[in-house]
């Protein structure tokens, strides 16, 4: 039988199993976000688990634990599940991963708070994570100093990793490093083991910085470390040799290839950013009070651009990519969700903020350093949906501050053990079932695209679309089409016609505007197609048209 001991064991050997393996299994993918990135999925199945083993763990002991801080995210989610029943939210579900997402977090650090963890437990924990970013660290070293090692042949898979982007693995990198100043003051018991984790970290953390070129790298290591050193509770010898490893670590990265960009490359970078932000509360002014639905910011911005900049030429040309997101996680949920999911994120870090203010106010500014590059990250890129363990590695950080500063609850379950061990049971399998063939999904889309989507019975395998929602939706109809080409079948060009035109105001993929431009075309409608393709044009003015 499963008892309270043998539960936490099993959290922390999957901690072991994740932070140590499965972390840096190098997966190919197409790119993209959320579930389509394979290293997500293995996160959430980690996550997923952690989750049931919490829920679990409520049904052995007949108690619930929870926080005030806990209270005050339930208050701010529920302010931000409000607008979906808004009028202007009939593509609300495109954001049903966004939304589920949260919701998962808040789930995860209720769960994460069932198993008792004292403070060594907790640190044992934040040690393991430091491992696995040092692992990575350590690959990606390998990498670039032994390019003729047989060695490298083991992981030249690694741009297909969690941190293949580079500013999510300047950030990775920047926590750790953080992380381990953290440390320095927050445990005692510093062995020879736990004292290599907190000095290898800033060592071989820092060997990547120079190389990645990553401003928001830069950014978020400088306020991380700014804040820990002005919190530190431990000077002298401890902290010289930490600052002794930083240092040294960013000479040896001088002498690795850094990943350089042209000037003009940066001036455009930082333009469409700003441009994208002005955009973005331009909408916001517009729809103040309600938003403009969840699942809208994709066709709204697109159009809102295409009409400011055919008014006014001196506006950044934004480009062409699918701009699914603000690059500002508060503006993104502001836009879409309008005040109240303003409101809700009030509440939410109001109430982490008071946590930190009534505890030990010196050492809640050592744990609010942890959560810094993260959070620096969150409002000037969109890290959660790119990088699940960044989402992770924030909620634990944030139960790591909510278990030594805040203020706990307990409730008598004893009535409910065996509905919350049957919960907590059929949750997991489903989530362990969906997540798994999403995996399977990811993997046969992967080999259908990188074989070069010749062979379409390999869709016919495909257990799981809903997690590959829009992908898999636009490449079957994608192939519809071909089909409907080579045989002229009126029928099925008429099918994606009417497709088309319904998934383009939610969607305005730039293909999909040629391909039914195209469509029509070989239905005989030559002006319907040119109507189609003018409006592709003042969509994205930033293609090269040539009027054929």
């Amino acid at each position: 039988m499963l008892n309270n001991l043998t539960i936490n064991l099993s959290s922390k050997i999957l901690f072991i199993a994740y932070f140590l393996i499965a972390l840096h299994f190098p997966l190919k993918h197409t790119g993209g976000h959320g579930l389509y990135l394979p290293f997500n999925i293995i996160c959430w199945i980690f996550i997923s688990i952690i989750i049931g083993l919490g829920l679990f763990k409520i049904g052995i002991s007949r108690k619930i634990y929870f926080s005030k801080y806990f209270l005050n995210c339930c208050y701010g989610f529920a302010l931000i599940l409000i607008p979906l029943t808004y009028y202007n939210n009939e593509h609300s579900i495109l954001s049903f991963n966004k939304i589920a997402g949260f919701g998962f977090g808040i789930i995860l650090l209720f769960a994460l708070k069932q198993f008792r963890f004292n403070k060594k437990d907790n640190l044992h924990l934040i040690y393991l994570i430091l491992m696995g970013i040092l692992i990575q660290g350590l690959l990606k070293l390998c990498t670039q100093t032994l390019p003729n090692s047989q060695f490298l042949s083991l992981i030249s898979n690694l741009d297909f990793g969690a941190m293949a982007q580079k500013n999510i693995f300047a950030t990775f990198l920047a926590t750790g490093i953080t992380i381990s100043l953290a440390l320095i003051s927050l445990d005692r018991d510093h062995s020879k083991f736990k004292n290599m984790i907190i000095f290898s970290i800033p060592l071989v953390g820092m060997t990547q910085f120079y190389p990645l070129q990553s401003k928001m790298g830069y950014i978020s290591l400088f306020l991380g470390v700014g804040i820990g050193f002005m919190a530190s509770m431990k000077k002298g010898k401890t902290i010289a040799i930490w600052m002794g490893c930083l240092f040294f670590g960013y000479l040896i990265g001088m002498n690795i290839n850094r990943l350089d960009r042209s000037n003009t490359d940066i001036k455009h970078s930082i333009s469409t950013r700003i441009s994208t932000y002005l955009l973005t509360c331009e909408i916001i002014k517009e729809n103040p009070f309600f938003g403009i639905g969840y699942g809208n910011f994709l066709s709204t911005f697109r159009k809102h651009y295409a009409d400011r900049k055919a008014s006014d030429s001196s506006i950044q040309t934004i480009g062409n990519n699918n701009m699914n997101h603000p690059h500002n996680e508060v503006l993104f949920w502001i836009v879409e969700g309008g005040i109240l999911s303003f409101l809700g994120l009030l509440v939410i870090a109001g109430g982490l903020i008071a946590t930190l203010w009534n505890g030990r106010r010196k050492k809640g500014w050592i744990f609010l350093s942890m959560i810094i590059p993260i959070l620096v990250h969150t409002q000037l890129e969109l890290p959660f949906y790119i990088s699940t363990i960044h989402w992770f590695i924030f909620i634990f950080i944030i139960f790591m501050i909510d278990n030594e500063l805040g203020n706990e609850y307990e409730l008598d379950a004893t009535k409910l053990g065996f509905l919350f061990k049957s919960f907590s049971i059929i949750c997991t399998s489903f989530n362990l079932i969906y997540f798994s063939t999403a995996l399977h999904t990811a993997i046969l889309i992967t080999k259908f695209e990188r074989t070069g989507r010749i062979d379409p019975s390999i869709l016919v395998k495909v257990k799981n679309s809903h997690a590959w929602q829009k992908k898999y939706e636009t490449t079957i109809m994608k192939l519809d089409l071909e089909i409907a080409k080579a045989t002229k079948d009126k029928d099925k060009l008429s099918s994606y016609v009417n497709w088309a035109k319904n998934y383009l105001n939610h969607s305005p993929y730039l293909f999909i505007y040629y391909d039914l431009a195209k469509a029509y075309e070989l239905l005989g409608h030559g002006e319907k197609g040119w109507e189609i393709y003018n409006q592709a044009k003042h969509l994205y003015p930033g293609v090269d048209w040539k009027d054929d």
